[in-house]
């Protein structure tokens, strides 16, 4: 097979916006660089990872950070490429480093890849295919699920968290969000002793709405949604709270509220 010109490879990259590039095609001609070891430790540090996680690494070429995971960190790690030498040299990469026995590597498109067990996400993709797989991260993650990407963001779903990490040849971004619970819709509302309609609207993890109470309507201010904890303002009154199967419950101020989603 004719291999593209090494002058071909540095122009992808560069209209990649990124030092280093990844590409996948369904052929065997694939490029394929790897994020360095010494920043996807960081990546997973900066997604807190513990030994109770589950972390899936999308496009995990050689197995390095499924490896770490496991390593470091002694969570369970899945690795998921469409390569299948890659596949294969990163169990071969996993037994030689002890960890074969929490490691699972899969040849697979990575957008048919069911996420419900993975409680970290990791990519090193590009900007365009992180927003075609922003949908399923959002849609099969469970709140406080954590996705740490390298180099590229999400678009108008802004990060939590952003970290530089500085590397021998260049600085690196890595990007943090939490995956939000549901929240928005009607919510029939006890504050204390009174009742109220709580309405909120959501976009990612920031959260607005209205506050009926006492037949005055109140706008929220500063609501944001970090994996099931929910916090927002209303006048002076500071709600805490967290949502669990259609309710929601927490603090504001001495008072104790409780809502349960109407529509």
């Amino acid at each position: 097979m004719r291999r593209r010109p090494a002058v071909l490879l540095v122009l992808l990259a560069a209209l990649a916006g990124c030092a280093e590039y990844r590409a996948r095609f369904p052929s065997a001609d694939v490029v394929f660089i790897a994020t360095p070891e010494d920043v996807g430790v960081e990546m997973l540090r900066l997604a807190a990872v513990r030994a109770h996680d589950v972390v899936f690494d999308l496009g995990s070429g050689d197995g390095r950070i499924v490896i770490a995971a496991a390593r470091e960190f002694g969570a369970r790690g899945v690795g998921v490429d469409i390569d299948a030498g890659l596949v294969t040299a990163s169990r071969a990469a996993a037994r030689d480093a002890g960890v074969a026995d929490r490691t699972t590597f899969l040849q697979q498109d990575l957008f048919v890849t069911a996420l419900h067990t993975a409680s970290v996400v990791t990519l090193y993709l590009r900007d365009d295919v992180n927003l075609r797989l922003r949908p399923k991260l959002l849609g099969e993650l469970t709140p406080g699920s954590r996705v740490v990407s390298h180099d590229f963001d999400m678009g108008d779903w802004r990060p939590d968290r952003t970290w530089r990490v500085r590397g021998s040849h260049r600085d690196h971004r890595l990007y943090l969000w939490v995956i939000p619970a549901d929240v928005a819709g009607m919510w029939r509302t006890r504050l204390g002793e009174r009742e109220a309609l709580l309405n909120l609207t959501q976009r990612y993890q920031e959260v607005g709405g209205t506050l009926s109470l006492d037949e005055r309507e109140q706008p929220i201010t500063d609501g944001r949604v970090a994996g099931n904890r929910i916090t927002f303002t209303v006048g002076t009154l500071l709600f805490e709270g967290r949502a669990t199967a259609g309710e929601l419950e927490g603090r504001a101020g001495e008072l104790s509220w409780i809502a349960r989603r109407v529509r």
